[in-house]
């Protein structure tokens, strides 16, 4: 099936926690606040569903994080098998559609290399809680490391980060929200997280769709061969890693990425791109 096909979503009837909607599982997570996830999961790729959905969960206690698929602990051997592979120096990172997942949060304090995170996500209600949870995490395991937040778009990157500004840009559902709207904008992100890649770095998507439809997918978004494994297999739904590479450099380039187009900011920093 191809993938833009799966990308077609109807208007869903709300589905048990657990169930498979259209190549996305409802995380377990969404139980104690079902009563007001039907908005979100009819409007996966709006940036008001997911302001409303963050803005609620902010109201309803002490902010905590949220992950969709499941968190850094499932990928924390793949990271560390990543980041081993990049080049001597501080990995720059860059998670998209972070929300308030741990995944950026946990790769800042449990790295023991030295990484410099910047999340990012288009609700401004989620990078407020993400900067608030980064203010009361325990200190970084190596002293150089860093988390940034950031309010942007991850379909417009290019207009806030200089080409070849980071080694590593995940994407944990991200691509699977964009798709249920706009394919095109999908392809778009696709494209814009290849482009502030250095050369030699690496796009991870972690999703739950099925390889026979997001290799194509991939592949044609960004014109570069995709590698595939299976991440983990959780409540009978297997999840999927799909790596896309930028080139090595050769003699003539720089092996360090270029510095992006935004100020540094201190660690719990809240940027606005």
């Amino acid at each position: 099936m191809a993938a833009t096909a799966l990308a077609k979503v109807s208007r869903l009837k709300k589905p048990s926690v657990g169930q498979r909607i259209r190549g996305q599982a409802v995380p377990a997570s969404f139980a104690p606040f079902s009563a007001w996830t039907d908005d979100l999961l009819q409007h996966m790729d709006q940036r008001d569903a997911w302001d409303r959905f963050y803005a609620r969960r902010g109201r309803a206690g002490t902010p905590c994080p949220f992950d969709w698929f499941f968190g850094y602990k499932e990928i924390s051997a793949l990271l560390g098998s990543i980041l081993r592979g990049l080049p001597h120096g501080r990995a720059r990172i860059l998670d998209v559609g972070c929300g308030t997942s741990s995944l950026g949060l946990e790769l800042y304090r449990h790295s023991p290399s030295p990484v410099h995170v910047s999340c990012l996500d288009f609700s401004s209600p989620a990078v407020e809680c993400l900067a608030r949870l980064l203010r009361d995490s325990p200190p970084p395991c190596h002293p150089l490391s860093e988390l940034d937040c950031h309010l942007g778009d991850a379909t417009e990157l290019s207009r806030c980060f200089a080409p070849g500004s980071f080694h590593l840009v995940l994407d944990k559902g991200t691509c699977d929200s964009v798709l249920r709207g706009s394919p095109l904008r999908a392809k778009r992100l696709v494209a814009e997280c290849l482009q502030v890649l250095s050369p030699g770095g690496c796009l991870l998507q972690i999703s739950d769709e099925d390889p026979d439809a997001r290799v194509p997918f991939l592949e044609t978004a960004g014109g570069a061969p995709v590698s595939v494994g299976e991440v983990a297999h959780l409540n009978g739904i297997s999840y999927y890693a799909y790596t896309l590479s930028r080139r090595a450099p050769d003699a003539s380039e720089v092996a360090r990425p270029t510095e992006p187009a935004f100020e540094s900011h201190r660690p719990g920093a809240l940027s606005e791109i």
